[in-house]
Parts: C-alpha cells; structure tokens; sequence
C-alpha cells in the first residue's frame, strides 16, 4: 500500500489556505463527467480513451485575486481490460487555474490555463498489480456562463508521471502520462466581490464597477463625496447640493448652467450679475449701477423723453435727442419774449402776433406749467389810469393766448402799472420798454 501522508497533508493546507483568503471571494462548484486517455494501446486495455457516462467529476474553486483561482477536483472512471475485469481510475487534483479576463474580456466566454499537482490510482500495470502515482498537469480550457452563477466547463489536462516526483510518497516503479479531458456544469457562489473594490456584493450598491468604502463601494472620479451615479458632474468636483457639480462663483447655479460662471449673478439672469436690479445683465447694462429700462439698455430716463439721463442735458425736463434731451422751447425763452405796447394803448398787433406764436410753441413744449402775465405802464399819466391800463394789457395777452387753444386754467394775469419798471422812465426808449407784458413760471 501507497504512503498518503503527503496527500493528507496537501489537502489539510489547502483547506486552511482557503479558510485565511478574504471572505469576499466567491467560491465556485464543478460537477460532470471525464474521459482518460492513455496515449497507448496495450495488451491490459481495450480502447485508450475511456469515457465515463456518470457524473465523475467534482471540483470545488476558490477565487483569489489577479485572475487566480485555487482549484480541487476529484475523478473517477473505469479503464476496461481485456480480461473483462475493469480499473477503478481515480485521482485527486490540487493546482491554480487562471483566467484570460484579467487580459481580454471576451463576454460569456472565458479561456482558462491550469496547472498543478495530482494524484492518480487504480490503474493495472505491467508488474504490479495497480499503478498510484502523482503527476504534476498542466492543461487549458473555456468557460462559457449562462450567466453570473451558472457556467459550462470543458478543460483538457496533461497529466505527466516522473519516478522523482512519485518517489517522494512510494517506491517510483510504476505510473504512466496521459490525458484527462473534463466537461461539466460549474455554480458560482458566495458573496463575491465582482468589482474587486474589496466590499462584497451584497453590501455593494456599484457591484459592476470598483468604488468606495465610504460610498457602499460606489466610484467617486472627481473625490467629490458623491457617487457617481448621483453625480451630474462626475468628472468635475462640486457640491452636494448642485447634485456635485461646481459653483465657481458661489451664486447657486452650477457652471455648467451659468452664462457668468466666474461673476456671482441671479437665476432668472443664467447666473449674470444685474448690479441695479432692472432685470437687465451688467454686461449688456449701459448703465449697471442705476436702474433702467430695456428700451434704453439699462438706463434710466427720468423725464421721459427717450433720452437717457446720462445723455440728458435737461434730465428734469422732457425734451427731443436732437436737442441733446433740453426742449426747444424751454420756459426760459419766456423771459426774452415781452410784448410791448404803444402810449395809452392794450391792443396787439402783427408784430406782437409774431412774437407770441413763440410764447405759444413754448407753452405748448411744457404743457404742465403754470403761467403768469404780468401787465406793466410807463409813468406817462396819472397811476390812477396806468394800473387799469396794465391790467388791460396782461388781459389782452391773456385772451389771445386762449382763443389759441391754451388752457385758461394755466393762465393768470397781475398788473403793476408804473410800480415795477425795467427801464428808466426818464427816456422815450426806456419808456417803451417799460409798457410791457411780461411772463413768468409760476410752477
């Protein structure tokens, strides 16, 4: 009888190297059949492939890392003889397989190389009664799976016998090489670590792709804090509540949506700033620090006169871009306009027509203001005949002005006879210019 110590002890190690690998490796299960060939035709054989139709082949797997698995497989199968007698072909494997993942993803299918130490009994031989060898093998094969847990198996194995090898467990008189081809279905089981982030499967939000302890293994590419998959921004860090994407400028709108991402601005501006608040962007404000209308780019106009007050050479008072925003007839042309009188008289003449067609376009040019006419006499006669001669002649003014179409209620009337001359009296010329109607603002 053989010496199975050594075996006995391969497999106590193998069972404790298993138990110390990191719990998050899955293990998997092979269960089908094999077929041996022996490479020869000799007189204890009837065919030198023996295929077994019965479920002959376990092996039991244990992923490792880098695309090495642990592997422990057991066969059985008969090798007829020409006697009618059969060998009871058995062995016991131990090796590593590795997977071509770990170089090309080739979807369901999935080459693998294996190689390892074996042991082998059972056969018949020349001058003994059986053959108990070990082997050293070396094989490939091809997964193809179902799915995560549910794979085909088929494997082709190179078993090779040396009388060194076998001699450290028996006397090294007998063994031979052969070929052992294996087909089965395999389960993948256990909680795994598909993404190999060190967090197992079942704790693992992300499983398909490696991330963070601190994210229930979820990838974080911009080291944000926020999953990728919640992240809108996963290449850019941000913050949370921009669902992680960034805010250079700190207003609450994520760059990406911010037409002024380095200006800090408002949302209903896509981020712009708006200085004044007139709802109109500083860059396109002509005015950003003064509220203004959009039909004047941002500046304002306070008289109304469609001309901005920063263009404005009369910003209180209403007047025409061609005059630089000041009227044509400004109230103040008023005071170059007197009307003058002849001694003793209140009529108006075509001359004082003229004059008042301009007193005429100024009050229509401010049609808000309020007007006095104020009636004046030379100190020709006694005053007792001036005051209502004066009155007369602011009177006179009056009446023209509104049968024009000027509203009476703007128009008052004042008489100063002699009291009030602008000129001295002691000369006809300046007599002449003190007989006059005079206008003044009165709001």
């Amino acid at each position: 009888m053989k010496n199975y110590i050594l075996t006995l002890c391969l497999l106590a190690v193998f069972s404790s190297a298993l138990n110390a690998q990191n719990d998050t490796n899955p293990w998997s299960v092979t269960v089908g059949t094999n077929a041996v060939d022996l490479l020869q035709t000799g007189s204890f054989i009837e065919e030198d492939l023996s295929l077994s139709t019965n479920f002959s082949y376990l092996q039991i797997s244990r992923y490792i890392g880098s695309g090495f698995s642990v592997d422990l497989a057991g066969t059985l199968n008969n090798i007829e003889r020409i006697s009618g007698e059969d060998d009871l072909y058995y062995s016991l494997d131990l090796g590593t397989s590795l997977s071509s993942r770990e170089v090309i993803d080739l979807g369901k299918f999935e080459p693998t190389l294996r190689a390892g130490l074996g042991y082998v009994g059972g056969l018949s031989g020349v001058s003994t009664n059986t053959e108990d060898f070990l082997s050293v093998y070396a094989g490939a094969g091809i997964n193809y799976w179902f799915s995560k847990s549910i794979g085909l198996s088929i494997k082709s194995t190179y078993k090779i016998f040396t009388k060194e090898l076998d001699g450290l467990i028996s006397n090294g008189d007998g063994g031979r090489h052969h070929i052992q081809h294996l087909a089965g279905f395999t389960f993948a089981f256990g909680d795994g670590d598909t993404d190999r982030d060190g967090i197992k499967d079942s704790v693992d939000e992300c499983p398909e792709v490696p991330g963070l302890e601190s994210l229930n293994g979820c990838p974080d590419d911009d080291g944000d804090g926020i999953k990728n998959s919640d992240d809108d921004c996963p290449m850019t860090a941000g913050l949370a509540a921009l669902n992680g994407c960034p805010d250079a400028d700190g207003d609450g709108i994520k760059d990406s949506d911010d037409a002024c991402p380095n200006v800090a601005g408002v949302a209903a501006l896509n981020g712009c700033p708006d200085a004044d608040g007139d709802g109109i962007t500083d860059a396109a404000d002509d005015c950003p620090n003064a509220a203004g209308s959009k039909a004047m780019n941002g500046c304002p106009d306070a008289d109304g006169d469609s001309v901005a007050d920063k263009d404005d050479e009369c910003p209180a008072v209403a007047g025409p871009a061609s005059n630089n925003g000041c009227p044509e007839y400004p109230l103040s042309m008023l005071g170059d306009y007197d009307i003058n009188f002849d001694l003793e008289k209140y009529n108006i003449d075509s001359t004082d027509v003229q004059r008042l067609s301009i007193v005429i376009k100024v009050l229509l040019a401010n049609n808000d203001a309020a007007i006095s006419i104020e009636g004046h006499a030379d100190n020709t006669g006694e005053e007792s005949f001036n005051n209502p001669l004066s009155n007369n002649r602011a009177n006179s003014i009056k009446d023209y002005l509104v049968n024009v179409g000027i509203d009476a209620d703007r128009l008052t009337t004042k008489a100063f006879g002699e009291s009030m001359p602008k000129a001295s009296n002691d000369t006809e010329e300046g007599r002449a210019i003190n007989r006059r109607v005079e206008f003044k603002v009165v709001n």
